[in-house]
């Protein structure tokens, strides 16, 4: 192969790889009928994040919670959001109020309840991040509109929370 062909082979190689999208960015967030987020299990979600090394967001809810009804209606059906959760995040879902079904997680065998208790959440909604190994990365308790919650999905998702306060990454994006 001659030196031009060389240079045009590292060319096209180098335009894809800029033009393809990021691999995170391909997978869907399964909705229903109303666009309500379709939660998977926490234990697929963390199966599956640790196959593809996303971070983990996992909602933690009740049925008797108002603000999580509004949480699911209002804020996870709007679509930027469900395409930020889709490119940086595996979700799953936790019920608050089981206290019978039981996961394994990091060693241990826990019902539901005692796994978001142990994840930090005393209350509901809470939204908890988590590495890909199920490393504990922090939690949003409470309700949160839209565009914050877009905000706190940047500031997960980009992992600039490893080297950036929310604050300077919020001045950084002109918030």
């Amino acid at each position: 192969m001659n030196l031009m062909n060389r240079l045009l082979l590292i060319l096209v190689a180098s335009v894809l790889a800029v033009s393809m999208p990021d691999a995170r960015a391909v997978a869907q967030i399964q909705t229903d009928e109303n666009n309500q987020i379709v939660w998977p299990s926490f234990p697929e979600a963390v199966e599956r994040a640790e196959e593809n090394g996303k971070i983990l967001l996992i909602d933690v809810w009740s049925a008797h919670c108002p603000w999580c009804k509004k949480q699911q209606t209002q804020v996870y059906t709007q679509p930027k959001l469900q395409a930020l959760m889709a490119r940086y995040f595996e979700i799953g879902r936790i019920d608050l109020d089981n206290n019978t079904d039981t996961v394994s997680f990091r060693g241990y065998e826990l019902t539901l309840s005692d796994l978001a208790g142990g994840l930090g959440a005393t209350g509901t909604p809470t939204t908890v991040f988590l590495e890909p190994s199920g490393a504990y990365i922090t939690r949003l308790a409470g309700f949160h509109p839209a565009p914050d919650f877009a905000n706190v999905l940047e500031f997960i998702g980009t992992e600039a929370f490893r080297d950036t306060s929310y604050e300077d990454f919020l001045a950084s994006k002109g918030k």
